[in-house]
C-alpha cells in the first residue's frame, strides 16, 4: 500500500500571487504524488495490486477565499488520481482518493476552523481500502461539497455581502 499525503499550502493568490509559489503548490501536490505513484507501480504490480491511497481535499472541489494555489493542485491531484486509477486498473492497483475538510495537522496550525482527528482520516482511508472504495468521504465539509456539485454552484459562491 502507498499512501499519498503531500502537505504545503503557500497561501499564494491566483491572479495576483507569486507564479513561483502556485508552482510550489502544484509541484508537491500533483508532481510529487505522481512522481511517488511512477516509483512504486512496479512494485505494487509485482506483489498483486496493492493499492495507492491519495490524501486529497474538500478544496478539490471547490475554492474558498484564501485557498487560490492550494485548491487548484489539489484539485489537479484529483484528477490526477481518476487518471491513475484507469492506468493502474489492469495490474489490479486500488487508486482511492479521501477528501476532508481539516484535519488538526501542524498545517492547519493558528486557523479557526473545524478540524478532525488525523487518526480519524487514516482509518476512515483504511476502511475504505478494505471495502475496495475509490473515494472516501470523511467528515461533513467533504460530503455536502460533494454532494453540491451536482447544483447551482451558487450555492458554494454566493457573493459577499454588499456586492
Amino acid at each position: 500500500m502507498l499512501i499519498n499525503n503531500a502537505g504545503i499550502a503557500t497561501g499564494a493568490g491566483l491572479v495576483t500571487g507569486d507564479l513561483d509559489m502556485i508552482r510550489e503548490d502544484l509541484e508537491t501536490h500533483l508532481f510529487g504524488t505522481l512522481r511517488v505513484i511512477r516509483a512504486f507501480a512496479p512494485a505494487l504490480a509485482a506483489s498483486g495490486g496493492g493499492a495507492v491511497v491519495n490524501i486529497l481535499s474538500v478544496l478539490s472541489w471547490v475554492a474558498t477565499e484564501g485557498t487560490g494555489s492550494y485548491a487548484v493542485a489539489k484539485a489537479a491531484e484529483w484528477n490526477m488520481t481518476n487518471g491513475v486509477r484507469l492506468e493502474l486498473a489492469g495490474q489490479r492497483t486500488l487508486v482511492q482518493g479521501v477528501h476532508l475538510g481539516a484535519a488538526d495537522t501542524d498545517m492547519m496550525a493558528g486557523r479557526d476552523a473545524p478540524m478532525i482527528d488525523p487518526a480519524d482520516v487514516a482509518r476512515a482511508g483504511l476502511d475504505g481500502v478494505q471495502a475496495e472504495a475509490i473515494e472516501v468521504l470523511v467528515d461533513d465539509p467533504s460530503r455536502f461539497v460533494k454532494a453540491a456539485l451536482s447544483g447551482d454552484p451558487a450555492q458554494l459562491y454566493s457573493p459577499p455581502s454588499g456586492n
